[in-house]
């Protein structure tokens, strides 16, 4: 069964960079998510524990040494899969064009990074979300979570819980690739 868009807010949330506040929101999305998922409920467990002795400073270095720093951790599905060429641009064109029709705010990421994607996931018509999360959305995640995994990063149980999550859109028949 598809999860709720409210599902899939709070592991975008989770995946944004922490601001004032992180330990309540964090705190918030991890109860929602493990909730509503019950599988996803231990990475996000162990994500809470990696980042319990982090200060508020020392959580944003985390997430920035993390994500921003290198390349190929980073939470752009585009970038994952295509590197910089145009195959890129084209869709973040189309997730633009999708977030806009769905009613999903683009914030300071570009519009293919997981806390935009993740939220569209949620609002679109299930046969086009099933079509990202297994042609784009798993993909990158994996890739990302093998990234993550070599350095030890508290972050692996968020993804490990998208991979839950995105498991858990099942894929019609007349979904492809394509439709993005």
């Amino acid at each position: 069964m598809r999860p709720t868009p409210q599902v899939h807010e709070a592991l975008a949330c989770l995946l944004t960079y922490p601001g004032e506040g992180n330990a309540q929101r964090y705190s918030a999305a991890v109860r929602l998510v493990s909730s509503a998922c019950p599988a996803a409920a231990d990475p996000l467990r162990a994500f809470s524990s990696g980042i319990a002795a982090c200060d508020e400073g020392e959580l944003e270095e985390l997430y920035t040494r993390t994500f921003d720093n290198v390349a190929e951790r980073s939470l752009e599905v585009g970038w994952q899969l295509f590197g910089e060429n145009y195959a890129r641009g084209v869709l973040m064109v189309r997730l633009r064009d999708l977030m806009r029709r769905n009613g999903v705010p683009e914030r300071t990421e570009l519009p293919d990074h997981l806390a935009h994607v993740l939220p569209l996931l949620g609002r679109a018509e299930e046969g086009l979300a099933a079509a990202l999360a297994h042609g784009h959305a798993r993909q990158a995640s994996e890739k990302i979570l093998s990234g993550l995994r070599e350095i030890e990063s508290p972050w692996c149980g968020v993804l490990e819980a998208v991979l839950v999550v995105l498991a858990l859109h099942e894929a019609p028949a007349l979904a492809t690739e394509a439709s993005l």
